[in-house]
């Protein structure tokens, strides 16, 4: 008895032993959204946002529009030369000129991005998708206040 008492007290005290006998934490994982799960084309679900602004040396501003697949994390970036909407569209043809059309935009709502869904409700995307085979994109804003998700404002 008085044996495995004293092997009892040593190995409690033992940092090595202590270090090797603890169990790792397990977090439970969170339930992913389904258009992360399935499998889907590059950039046929995809996250926007505009970093900036830049200032450049002839004094103007600039902005990078950054376009992220949901499904692979790929990113792609876009050049805006100023927040219109007008810009934003430019920018947006150039991407689906490189990549593909998209299905789904995932955005915050900046002013520039819910006048560009104005503009794309008002197109007839069923008579375009006639001739092609070209989806309707879905937009879908989330729900950020002013600033941000970090600019500490409630």
């Amino acid at each position: 008895m008085l044996l495995n008492r004293a092997v009892r007290s040593v190995l409690s005290k033992c940092v090595v032993c202590l270090r090797h006998a603890k169990r790792n934490m397990t977090t439970p994982s969170a339930s992913l959204p389904e258009n992360i799960i399935k499998d889907f084309a590059v950039f046929e679900i995809i996250g926007l946002d505009l970093a900036g602004p830049l200032y450049l040396k002839r004094g103007s501003k600039a902005w990078i529009c950054i376009y992220t697949c949901a499904a692979f994390r790929a990113v792609h970036f876009e050049f805006l030369s100023s927040l219109t909407t007008e810009a934003f569209l430019q920018s947006f043809r150039r991407f689906i000129a490189r990549r593909e059309r998209p299905s789904i935009i995932y955005c915050d709502n900046e002013s520039n991005f819910i006048g560009a869904s104005n503009y794309s409700k008002a197109v007839n995307w069923a008579e375009m998708a006639q001739f092609s085979s070209i989806q309707k994109i879905q937009w879908l804003f989330l729900l950020l206040p002013p600033g941000g998700v970090v600019s500490g404002k409630d």
